[in-house]
C-alpha cells in the first residue's frame, strides 16, 4: 500500500501563508523606508511587535535584511542584491542601456535613469548619477507614480488614450486643469517627442524622457535626465533632448526594439 502523502492542517498552511505574506511586506517596507527600527515596522505594517521580532530575526539570519549594531535599524541584506543583480542579468535591455546611460551622462553632466512601468507606477531599473548632486536621487528599484515623473509620462503616453483618464483617477489627479496640462503632454510624447516634467515628486527637480519600444510599438521602458530647475536653461534642455534622441536610437539599434515609424 503506498504510502499516504501528510498535509499539514488547514490553520497551520493559513499561518505559514500569513508569515510568508508579511515577510515579504516587511522587506518592501524596509527597502522603502531604507533605515527602520522594529517598532517603525511594527507600527507601519500593524504587525504584533513578538511576531514582527520573529520574521525580522530569520529575515536577517537569512540575509534578507540586516541591522546596524549601533542604531539597531534594519536595511537591505546582500541576498536582497543578489536576486536584483541576477534579475537585471536577465534584462537584455538594462545590459545594453548601461553603457549608453553611462555616455550620455558624460554628455549632458546630469543623472540619467533607465525606467520601467508596472500598474500607475514606475521603478528604476538602471541609474548613472552625475558628479553634481541633486537634492535627492532614485535609488534601483525605488517606485514612483506613473504620473510623477517624465519617464512614467513617457510610458503612459504610449497607452492607449481612453487609458490615461484612469491612471490619472489611480494617482489621485482629480483637478480638470492639471488632467487637462497632463494630457497635453501626453499627446505630444505619443506624437514622438521629449516629455518635459516640472512638477514631479521631487520638488525643484525637473525631468526629461523619451520611451523605448519594440517592434511592435509597445513601451518597454523610458530613458530619462533629472535636472535640478535653477539649471535647466535653454541651451541645457537641448542638449539634453538632443542627448535623449541619441540615447534612444542606440539602444533601438542594438536590440530588436525598433522605434515605432
Amino acid at each position: 500500500m503506498p504510502p499516504i502523502e501528510s498535509r499539514p492542517p488547514a490553520d497551520s498552511a493559513v499561518k505559514q501563508v500569513r508569515a510568508a505574506s508579511r515577510a515579504l511586506d516587511i522587506i518592501e517596507t524596509v527597502a522603502a523606508g531604507r533605515m527602520l527600527k522594529h517598532a517603525e515596522i511594527a507600527d507601519k505594517l500593524g504587525i504584533p511587535k513578538s511576531t514582527t521580532t520573529l520574521i525580522l530575526d530569520t529575515l536577517v539570519r537569512s540575509g534578507y535584511l540586516q541591522r546596524d549594531p549601533l542604531s539597531r535599524a534594519y536595511s537591505l541584506g546582500s541576498r536582497i542584491l543578489g536576486i536584483a543583480g541576477r534579475y537585471l542579468a536577465e534584462m537584455d535591455i538594462v545590459q545594453i542601456s548601461q553603457p549608453v546611460l553611462s555616455r550620455l551622462v558624460i554628455d549632458v553632466d546630469e543623472s540619467c535613469f533607465l525606467v520601467q512601468a508596472e500598474g500607475n507606477e514606475v521603478f528604476v531599473l538602471w541609474r548613472e548619477a552625475c558628479k553634481r548632486r541633486l537634492t535627492y536621487t532614485f535609488s534601483l528599484g525605488e517606485r514612483a507614480a506613473i504620473t510623477e515623473t517624465a519617464g512614467g509620462l513617457a510610458l503612459l503616453a504610449c497607452r492607449p488614450p481612453p487609458q490615461w483618464d484612469a491612471a490619472f483617477a489611480a494617482c489621485g489627479i482629480r483637478d480638470g486643469a492639471t488632467r487637462r496640462a497632463l494630457r497635453t503632454q501626453l499627446e505630444a510624447g505619443g506624437a514622438g517627442g521629449v516629455i518635459l516634467c516640472t512638477h514631479g515628486q521631487v520638488r525643484e527637480v525637473a525631468s526629461l524622457a523619451l520611451p523605448i519600444r519594440n517592434s511592435f510599438g509597445e513601451a518597454l521602458a523610458a530613458l530619462s535626465v533629472a535636472v535640478p530647475v535653477s539649471r535647466l536653461d535653454a541651451d541645457l534642455q537641448a542638449r539634453i533632448i538632443r542627448g535623449l534622441y541619441v540615447a534612444r536610437d542606440e539602444i533601438a539599434g542594438q536590440t530588436a526594439y525598433q522605434r515605432r515609424a
